[in-house]
Order: C-alpha cells, then sequence, then structure tokens
C-alpha cells in the first residue's frame, strides 16, 4: 500500500517536472523524486542491506537537496542580459 502511495506520488511530481516552465519548480519536483526513490528501496528491499542502500541514497538526496537550495539562493541574485535590446 505505502509503495503504492509513494509511486503515485513520484509520477505526479514527474509529470510536473515535464509540465513545469519555471527552473526552480522543476529543481524541487526532482528533489521530491529524489526522496521518493530512497523510500521505495526503503519499503521495497527489507533487508539489511536494502537499510544501507536506502540510507545512502537518503543521504545523496540530502546533500542535493542542499545544492538545490543554494543554486536557488543564487538564482534571487543573478543578472541577466537581455541581448534584444542592444
Amino acid at each position: 500500500m505505502l509503495i503504492t502511495i509513494v509511486g503515485i506520488i513520484m509520477f505526479i511530481m514527474a509529470v510536473r517536472v515535464l509540465i513545469s516552465q519555471d527552473r526552480a519548480e522543476r529543481l524541487l519536483y526532482l528533489n521530491v523524486i529524489g526522496f521518493a526513490v530512497s523510500a521505495l528501496v526503503a519499503l521495497y528491499i527489507k533487508t539489511p542491506f536494502g537499510a544501507i542502500v536506502a540510507i545512502t541514497f537518503f543521504i545523496c538526496s540530502t546533500l542535493s537537496a542542499n545544492a538545490i537550495a543554494y543554486t536557488l539562493d543564487r538564482l534571487k541574485d543573478e543578472i541577466t542580459l537581455d541581448y534584444g535590446e542592444l
């Protein structure tokens, strides 16, 4: 039951990544997909090795989430040039 729910959430986020026009929204949806994959690994593989894989993937997803947050923070300060006005 839980695997189905997480899978549905992951599918919805994948569709939203494809539909979204904003780069920041895409990064956030990709972050949710990363956490969902670690949850699916933990729920599907019910062995100690599966737990180790899920924990490792979760830690890597957390690091990527921090990188995404850092990138989004830097996007606020980004100066864009419009070459059409030149």
